[in-house]
């Protein structure tokens, strides 16, 4: 099935994501603010002057922004173009609330609109083995089935507008909350004067072992701070879990403290560097 498509957010994972459409042969149009990443395409996509004549040619429009704000300014550039008949799909990991409003707005004006966040890592994003969990109306997601195909290994209909960003959120959550954990206790035993490894090892005897772990917990015990994922996109993400919270007048307990950790973080110039670099906040503190 030949497709137009629009790819808007040519970064580490949407440039991997995008690459996937270009393959397989679809008429393919991206847009990035950046001129680097915009040039990475040339010869391979057309290069759209703004989002506004991307959009136009399209019929589905992938975004993968940074968070909910520039997500909220690209789709009111959209509502204002018109969005009858066309499909825009947020692969970005966007605040739920914000999605559900989208999704209201595009249905009322005769559009579809589906929260996609990206699992993975943008190797898989490039390889097109990356999941999805996809939130909105069944029948948009349905009818969406071929492009999903064109760049994920699984796409899950998890219900409703914002569900899938719900999902990420929550996985997110688990996962960050645990990294987190690594890198305030790893930092306490070195200081201590434990044999770090060997904490390691008994750990990985054990129930608290996991996938998690294994990731951040290897990162932070060996200091090996090499950039994954950035610590100022996981405040961001335990930054929408806690509006979520707040939105239910309901405290958020330790969550607080892990923003208060990754705000430290954040004033001592490590947001753009890897999440694992709470674990480096740890160690100024502990004077390591």
């Amino acid at each position: 099935m030949f497709m137009k498509i629009g790819f808007i957010g040519l970064g580490r994972m949407g440039g991997g994501a995008c690459g996937n459409f270009v393959r397989r042969g679809h008429d393919v149009m991206v847009y990035d603010i950046a001129p680097a990443a915009m040039e990475a395409f040339r010869g391979k996509a057309e290069l759209a002057r703004d989002p506004a004549e991307l959009f136009r040619r399209s019929e589905v429009t992938l975004l993968s922004l940074p968070s909910s704000v520039q997500v909220e300014q690209m789709c009111e550039t959209f509502l204002a173009c018109g969005v009858q008949g066309k499909t825009v799909i947020d692969l970005s990991t966007s605040y739920p609330l914000s999605t559900k409003k989208l999704q209201q707005r595009f249905a009322q004006a005769g559009g579809a609109f589906l929260d996609a966040p990206l699992m993975g890592n943008p190797q898989m994003a490039a390889e097109g083995t990356i999941s999805v969990t996809v939130g909105g109306d069944r029948k948009d997601f349905d009818a969406a089935a071929p492009v999903f195909q064109c760049f994920t290994s699984r796409a899950d209909y998890v219900g409703g507008p914002g569900n899938g960003h719900l999902v990420k959120l929550a996985l997110n959550f688990t996962g960050l909350m645990y990294a987190i954990t690594y890198s305030q206790m790893f930092p306490l035993m070195e200081k201590l004067g434990l044999d770090t490894q060997q904490l390691f090892d008994i750990i990985c005897e054990q129930k608290t072992n996991c996938g998690v772990f294994q990731f951040y917990g290897q990162k932070v015990k060996d200091r090996d701070y090499r950039l994954d994922f950035a610590l100022a996109f996981g405040l961001k993400d335990l930054g929408y879990v806690k509006r979520l919270y707040e939105d239910l007048n309901c405290p958020a307990f330790a969550l607080d403290g892990a923003l208060d950790l990754l705000r430290t973080g954040l004033k001592d110039g490590r947001g753009g560097n890897d999440f694992s670099e709470a674990a480096a906040v740890m160690r100024d503190y502990l004077e390591l």
